[in-house]
């Protein structure tokens, strides 16, 4: 567990679960948002280096020449999953390895909600 909570915008290193919850991964993982309630949980989204796995309009690809890779803590070019998400506790956290700057951060929720409204294109 991380010595101090993460923030909003945060990159940690998390056990993320596979789809079929059976098994899980360390992985690198933004955390979008805290969840209210009593318990120390995080809705978190998934990060991958497979660019092949980057949706069109939909998924963030950081690249290793962006100006904002450096603060990301991130080793290689990485794509942002918008829609894998989880709720993780922060006991899965395994450390911090940077943050996504602000503005990244706010597009990854717009396309989230545009998708989930039905409005993406």
């Amino acid at each position: 567990m991380l010595p101090t909570l993460p923030s909003r915008g945060d990159i940690v290193l998390a056990e993320f679960p596979f789809t079929d919850v059976a098994e899980s991964k360390l992985r690198p993982v933004l955390i979008l948002a805290p969840v209210p309630g009593p318990y120390p949980d995080f809705l978190v989204m998934f990060i991958t280096s497979e660019s092949s796995q980057a949706q069109a309009n939909l998924d963030l690809v950081l690249s290793s020449e962006d100006p904002a890779f450096s603060e990301s803590g991130l080793r290689v070019t990485s794509v942002f999953k918008t829609l894998k998400l989880a709720t993780l506790t922060a006991s899965l956290f395994r450390g911090r390895l940077g943050t996504l700057r602000a503005e990244l951060h706010e597009t990854l929720v717009d396309r989230m909600a545009q998708h989930l409204k039905g409005t993406s294109h």
